[in-house]
């Protein structure tokens, strides 16, 4: 059934959270090309040719022998272009299902504007099921539709690189502490470095970020804190944001993950960790509960509390044995929730329901 669905979403070499789900998917499941439609290449305005060839070929000469069109749905621009293409596939009488992604969709839905929030509430009611990678998002969305209006599943998206065995925490050097996501106020960036700046550390620690977005801020921000904390074993190193294929190799360089975000609603990145065996420390934002169990895969915090994230920092720095006893766990969860093969069983089993 597999090879009868067609993935609507961003192109696959897109940065973003979405073509890392669908480049997962196209890893995982051997799935050819074909089965991967583009209406977003990474700029608004030179996509839009790319949408309209999408609209018209599923409006004049639709694919046959396709069950479902699977359409990957974000906020903002996503949500629209999505909206465009499920009008199309509604007047050729095709079923789709509406995937949710984005840590901002609950946002979206709550602030749009009342004809947006018609067209949402449109979108989700004709999909013959809203998938949600959390559950909740099911819960949100069960009360901004209406309901028990919408069929709903919940599938977490697949991890493409866990490790045969979780990396080995036992080294020596210098305690790597790793950032990776968009920089700016959400992700929480800001909190992490104050927060490191602030941690009682007894062994040299780094702290290494990754990302786009606010990159010149970011720096001169480091570079303030690092004239600070000169001489006390630490420092903070700014990068711009890699490819996800330099990412993923560069993972298992590290001792643990930072992501304090404000709004999340998976975490692809928390998974990416901690399938290589690594600790991870989040915020009880969004579906992230529901990815880390605080206490056990690592630590969470309330978004914003630089207090507390400055000691969970300095709790598993200063624990060798603590960070491979996370790790493990860490890596023993994603490997029994997130890997592709538990992912690719509730995918067949969700498509079976609906044919």
């Amino acid at each position: 059934m597999l090879e009868n669905v067609r993935h609507i979403g961003p192109a696959l070499y897109v940065q973003g959270g979405i073509s890392s789900v669908l480049a997962s998917y196209k890893t995982l499941f051997s799935l050819p090309q074909k089965n991967f439609i583009a209406s977003y290449n990474g700029s608004f305005v030179k996509s839009l040719p790319m949408l309209l060839l999408v609209c018209l070929k599923l409006l004049l000469c639709p694919e046959k022998g396709v069950a479902f069109y699977q359409i990957h749905t974000s906020a903002d621009g996503s949500f629209f272009r999505k909206f465009l293409v499920s009008l199309c596939l509604r007047l050729r009488r095709k079923k789709y299902l509406a995937h949710i992604h984005g840590s901002r969709f609950q946002e979206f839905c709550s602030t749009s504007p009342s004809i947006v929030q018609k067209a949402l509430r449109s979108y989700l009611r004709h999909a013959v099921m809203v998938v949600c990678i959390t559950p909740d998002m099911q819960d949100f969305l069960d009360g901004f539709v209406g309901k028990g209006v919408c069929r709903y599943t919940v599938i977490p998206n697949p991890c493409d690189t866990l490790a045969d065995a979780p990396v080995d925490l036992k080294r020596e050097g210098p305690v790597k502490i790793l950032f990776a996501g968009r920089y700016g106020h959400r992700k929480g960036v800001y909190d992490l470095m104050a927060a490191f700046t602030q941690a009682s550390f007894n062994v040299p620690v780094e702290l290494h970020l990754f990302g786009d977005g606010e990159v010149e801020k970011v720096k001169s921000q480091a570079g303030t804190y690092n004239a600070e904390i000169a001489g006390k074993g630490m420092k903070i190193f700014v990068s711009d944001w890699l490819s996800r294929a330099d990412y993923l190799k560069t993972i298992p360089q590290y001792d643990l993950l930072a992501l304090p975000s404000y709004a999340e609603t998976f975490g692809m990145s928390l998974v990416e960790a901690m399938g290589q065996g690594l600790p991870v420390i989040s915020t009880f934002s969004g579906g992230v509960p529901y990815v880390v169990r605080d206490g056990v895969d690592g630590f969470l915090i309330e978004a914003g509390d630089v207090q507390a994230l400055a000691e969970k920092l300095a709790v598993l720095v200063n624990d060798a044995a603590l960070r491979v006893q996370m790790g493990k766990a860490a890596w023993n969860d994603a490997s029994e929730r997130f890997s592709g093969r538990i992912v690719l069983q509730e995918l067949e089993t969700m498509y079976l329901q609906l044919k």
